[in-house]
């Protein structure tokens, strides 16, 4: 495995594919986690059960959106420093940004129990799920710190090119995870507490993991350059950085709990199937994040190098490759969609569910291309550091999405629903382009000459 991977020469083509393949590969895996928690939960203990996993996934996301957001500033910061060979910043920005998000998963955590029941009757959770939805909120939110320290890990691996050892973590852990589904929910007969204790182990495994190969990895990295352990005005810049997009992810995750607590107020058919289903489009999505996220890396070592030129032909490529991808998605959704859904439902669940699910995919994938190009344009403006301008991108796709799913549910039912994210996608990748052709995140200045 390389110690390091410099996105500011060579072909600009095998550089992404070299750097986004991996980062797929490994948010493939990051879907296991919920895809063996439903198939689990849907196969042995039921739906209303599965209905309750979906409702505690929406409120765990608040967690997980509010340290990825805030992790993307350390990632800004450590992927311009590691562009401009000052490496000397960069282990100072790892080592600030380890202490600081160490804090905020403890925080996290408390918070999180303290609010288990408030968020739940926030949901609209249906009474025969609540107590399933309880039990697994409570062991969660016990482990929000490893969230909190593996997605601070996974960013800085990132930042320094080397998106290989997220994807291995990810893929021990998800087979861990998959594991201990099994026997502590199946052999066990755990139930759904021990569905949740299966992904705290999982995740807590990546964390810890993750810790000790970036330590040593350091050491190579920085050489003779030394950092300090922490810094008050780095911490600041990151923050800075991160808070908008932390902004963003926590209101996008309420947005989320939003539209779930619509499905459940639909019944418990369309709540179930829009569990399932989004599980199949949680993969589908993930060939899309992963080019947004690689080229979020791949522009920040470049500006921070000087090289424009290259995030531009990144961009290119990137949008001639996502079409390839849209491609291939529709036709293994329209072939086989029914029967992956199947694997999240009991045999005997009523046919309504399926098709309820099939028909939510049917609408999703004609929209991907669009949902593609949303995150590759935004991908470009983070890394300029034009945090503001994608949170603004990201507020309008959830607050059309939104708004339209609840103004129209009256006369389009469950169809507002579906459309309303194909829509969310189309306003926002309108204000992102503007920003990208007017060229003014070119003169945004992150590091200090």
């Amino acid at each position: 495995m390389r110690e390091k991977t410099d996105l500011t020469s060579g072909s600009v083509w095998k550089s992404m594919l070299a750097f986004a393949v991996p980062l797929f590969i490994g948010n493939l895996f990051q879907q296991f986690y919920g895809i063996a928690d439903t198939a689990v939960v849907g196969n042995v203990i039921g739906k209303d059960a599965l209905t309750a996993v979906g409702t505690a996934s929406s409120a765990m996301s608040l967690v997980t959106g509010l340290s990825m957001g805030l992790s993307t500033g350390s990632n800004i910061v450590i992927s311009q420093c590691f562009g401009a060979k000052r490496y000397g910043e960069t282990r100072t920005a790892v080592n600030t940004a380890l202490r600081a998000f160490l804090v905020l998963g403890v925080i996290a955590s408390i918070v999180g129990l303290l609010l288990i029941n408030p968020l739940l009757s926030l949901l609209q959770t249906p009474t025969e799920c609540l107590v399933y939805a309880q039990q697994y909120l409570r062991i969660a939110f016990l482990g929000a710190i490893f969230i909190m320290m593996y997605n601070i890990l996974n960013q800085i691996s990132i930042a320094t090119g080397d998106s290989q050892t997220p994807m291995l973590m990810l893929i021990i852990a998800s087979v861990m995870n998959v594991i201990l589904d099994i026997l502590f929910a199946a052999k066990l007969n755990m139930g759904i507490g021990g569905v949740a204790l299966a992904t705290v182990i999982g995740q807590g495994f990546s964390a810890v993991t993750c810790f000790m190969i970036l330590r040593r990895r350091m050491k190579n990295l920085c050489g003779d350059q030394a950092g300090v352990g922490f810094d008050r005005a780095v911490c600041g810049q990151m923050f800075k950085l991160g808070f908008p997009s932390m902004l963003q992810t926590g209101i996008s995750s309420s947005g989320v709990m939003a539209m779930q607590g619509l499905m459940n107020s639909l019944g418990s058919n369309t709540a179930a199937a829009f569990v399932a289903a989004n599980k199949i489009d949680g993969i589908a999505m993930t060939p899309m994040v992963s080019l947004g996220t690689a080229m979020g890396t791949f522009s920040a070592q470049n500006i921070g190098a000087k090289k424009t030129e290259r995030v531009k032909e990144g961009m290119r490529f990137n949008h001639i490759f996502a079409v390839c991808i849209c491609i291939v998605l529709g036709i293994v959704i329209f072939s086989i969609g029914g029967t992956l859904l199947g694997l999240f439902l009991k045999a005997d669940t009523a046919q309504e569910v399926i098709d309820i699910g099939i028909e939510y995919l049917h609408v999703a994938v004609f929209s991907y291309a669009v949902m593609a190009f949303m995150f590759i344009t935004t991908g470009v403006l983070r890394g300029a550091g034009d945090v503001k301008v994608v949170f603004v991108s990201a507020m309008l796709d959830l607050g059309c999405r939104v708004l339209f799913a609840y103004a129209c549910v009256g006369f389009m039912g469950r169809y507002a629903v579906w459309l309303s994210y194909p829509f969310g996608w189309f306003c926002s990748c309108v204000l992102a382009y503007s920003r990208y052709f007017s060229k003014k995140w070119m003169n945004i200045k992150v590091l200090k000459d």
